[in-house]
C-alpha cells in the first residue's frame, strides 16, 4: 500500500473562500478515481507556513499510482487545480507494507 502525500503552496492571491472551494474541488475530482482510498484534504492552521493546503490518499501499489496519475481525471486535477492555483507542489510517496524492499 502506498500513501501519497502532497503539500501545496498556493498563490498569494488565494483568498480563504477560494481555499475552501479548492478543498471541495480536489475531493470531487480525485474521488472519481476508483483506485484512490482514504482521500484527505485539509488546510494548514499555521498562517506563516508556505504550504497552506495538503492532500493525501492511499493506493494499492506504485503501479496503480502511476496508472492513476496518467488518468484523464488526474490530468484534469493537475490542470484545473495545481497549474492554476499552486505556486509550488511537494509530493511524497510512502510504502506502508512492512518487510518489503523499497523500490
Amino acid at each position: 500500500m502506498i500513501h501519497h502525500l502532497c503539500f501545496l503552496e498556493l498563490l498569494p492571491s488565494t483568498s480563504s473562500s477560494e481555499l475552501d472551494t479548492l478543498m471541495i474541488e480536489i475531493r470531487i475530482i480525485l474521488l472519481k478515481l476508483p483506485d484512490i482510498h482514504s482521500l484527505r484534504v485539509g488546510r494548514n492552521l499555521a498562517p506563516g507556513d508556505p504550504f497552506s493546503l495538503f492532500l493525501s490518499f492511499d493506493i494499492d501499489s506504485p503501479e496503480k499510482l502511476e496508472f492513476a496519475q496518467r488518468n484523464p481525471i488526474y490530468y484534469q486535477f493537475e490542470r484545473q487545480i495545481l497549474d492554476v492555483h499552486a505556486k509550488r507542489v511537494v509530493r511524497y510517496n510512502f510504502d506502508m507494507d512492512p518487510g518489503k524492499e523499497p523500490g
